[in-house]
């Protein structure tokens, strides 16, 4: 089976798991209609004491919420957001810091680093080409031969880069 069949196939598996969920589930049943005739009591109300005089704090009784929302008292430190007022100036958001300069320093520790990596690559790739050869998987072999044919040359690259950096990092003046 081709790649995309096989996702094809495991979304349509995955689409009718779903579906079948979904008419399997149990239903709700609505509000007052359980299964006995005695009536239910409805809940109490939820009320609050006012913040402050001047201020009074209006909360949401059970009647009048959704039936699928969980209505939670206001605790005796809670303060309700104020609402939001059409013409207010924009809220001033923090000032963004100067971004670093990027020196030749800072440009050749990055790019030390990034060598660092290939190599662990290039380490982690040669073993891989080791056992591929010897599981006899000519294939995998010969991937493996091409990415670290790359990861080389672009590993003799960063090092040329760092050799630049380094001569250039010696002659900048040293950092405040």
């Amino acid at each position: 089976m081709r790649n995309r069949d096989r996702v094809m196939l495991g979304g349509a598996s995955v689409l009718v798991i779903a579906l079948g969920a979904v008419l399997l589930w149990p239903a709700r049943k609505a509000p007052g209609a359980s299964g006995s005739d005695t009536p239910q009591e409805a809940p109490a109300p939820v009320t609050a004491a006012p913040v402050s005089p001047e201020r009074a704090v209006t909360v949401r009784t059970p009647d009048s919420a959704p039936p699928h929302a969980t209505v939670v008292p206001s605790a005796p430190g809670d303060v309700p957001p104020e609402p939001e007022v059409a013409n207010a100036p924009p809220q001033q958001n923090d000032p963004i810091p100067e971004e670093l300069p990027q020196t030749a320093r800072w440009k050749l520790e990055k790019t030390e680093h990034i060598a660092t990596l290939l190599g662990r690559d290039v380490s982690r790739l040669e073993g891989e080409r080791q056992e591929a050869r010897a599981r006899g998987d000519k294939t995998r072999g010969d991937q493996v031969d091409a990415l670290l044919q790359r990861h080389r040359l672009r590993l003799e690259e960063l090092r040329e880069e760092a050799r630049t950096l380094a001569e250039a990092a010696r002659n900048e003046p040293p950092e405040p």
